[in-house]
C-alpha cells in the first residue's frame, strides 16, 4: 500500500457496524497505478461506545488499477448492515478505510429500526405527477412528470443531504411548470444563440443532411426537453433532445436561481 495513502488514516484499527446507503458504483484514480473505490453509509453504530450516529459517512479502500478487473474488490448491498474493521481518516471524521468485512447481514436492533424508517416510501404528489424520494441521490424524482405536452424525467433535490423534504426545489419547480412555455422558449433561444454556429459546423460534416443551413428557428424547433433537476435554491439544470443536430447528444442548459440562463453546451 502506498505510504501517501496509508498516512491518510490513523494506525489504530476499530470495529464499526454500518447501515449502507448505497452500493459502490465507482472509484477514483490514485497515483496512476491504484484505484480508490468508495461506498457510503447512512448510519454508524460504534461497537466501543454503543452510540448510534445518523448521517452520511464514507467507506473506501485501495485496489490495483487493472483494466481486466471486474468489480471493485468489495461490494455492499443498499441498506445492508455490515460489521467492519476499519481505520479512521486523519482528516475527515466520517471517512474510514476498510481493512476487511467482519460480518454481513448484522442484526443490530438500532440499525434495523433506522433501516425500516429509511425504507418507507416518501412521496410528493403534484398536479404534474408524483415524485418519490431516492435517498441514494438525495432527491425526489420521477420519469413521468407531465409539463405541458411533454413527459420528462424530473428531480427535486432535498432541502438537506439525506433529507425528507424538497420545499425549496418544489416551489421553484411549480413556478417553472406553471409558466413553462415562456421558460422553455427562453432556454431554447439562449441555446440557439450559443450553439447555432456549432450546429452548422456539425451539419457541414453530415453527408446526408436535409438542409444546407440551420436557422435559429429551425434550431429552436428541433429542441425538446427530456430532463430537469431543480436545486433547493431554485437553480435548474435541463437536458434537451437535440433533434440530431449534434448527432444525438443532449443539449445541457443551466438556469440560475434568479431565472437567468447562464450556460448551454453539448453533453452525453
Amino acid at each position: 500500500m502506498p505510504g501517501k495513502y496509508d498516512n491518510r488514516f490513523k494506525s489504530e484499527e476499530k470495529e464499526i457496524t454500518v447501515l449502507m446507503k448505497d452500493r459502490c458504483s465507482g472509484a477514483s484514480v490514485f497515483e496512476k497505478k491504484w484505484l480508490i473505490p468508495a461506498a457510503y453509509f447512512a448510519a454508524l453504530y460504534d461497537e466501543e461506545t454503543g452510540e448510534l450516529k445518523k448521517g452520511e459517512g464514507r467507506i473506501e479502500w485501495l485496489i490495483k488499477r487493472d483494466p481486466g478487473r471486474k468489480g471493485f474488490g468489495y461490494d455492499f448491498e443498499q441498506y445492508g448492515i455490515y460489521k467492519l474493521l476499519v481505520r479512521q481518516s486523519v482528516y475527515v471524521e466520517s471517512t474510514y478505510m476498510l481493512v476487511r468485512i467482519l460480518e454481513s447481514d448484522v442484526q443490530n436492533e438500532k440499525l434495523l429500526a433506522y433501516r425500516n424508517k429509511l425504507a418507507k416510501p416518501v412521496v410528493i404528489k403534484t398536479t404534474y405527477g408524483t415524485f418519490t424520494l431516492d435517498r441514494s441521490m438525495s432527491w425526489f424524482s420521477s420519469d413521468n412528470i407531465v409539463i405541458g405536452e411533454h413527459t420528462v424525467f424530473a428531480a427535486l433535490e432535498t432541502d438537506a443531504e439525506n433529507g425528507n423534504t424538497a420545499k425549496g426545489a418544489l416551489q421553484a419547480f411549480s413556478e417553472i411548470a406553471g409558466n413553462f412555455e415562456t421558460f422553455d422558449r427562453k432556454n431554447k433561444e439562449y441555446a440557439a444563440e450559443q450553439l447555432l454556429d456549432l450546429a452548422n459546423e456539425w451539419l457541414a460534416d453530415k453527408e446526408d443532411a436535409d438542409t444546407e443551413q440551420i436557422t435559429k428557428e429551425m434550431f429552436i424547433s428541433s429542441m425538446e426537453i427530456s430532463e430537469l433537476t431543480v436545486s433547493p435554491d431554485g437553480s435548474v439544470t435541463l437536458y434537451y433532445k437535440d433533434g440530431d443536430m449534434f448527432w444525438g447528444h443532449s443539449i445541457e442548459i443551466s438556469v440560475d436561481a434568479d431565472g437567468t440562463v447562464s450556460d448551454a453546451n453539448i453533453a452525453g
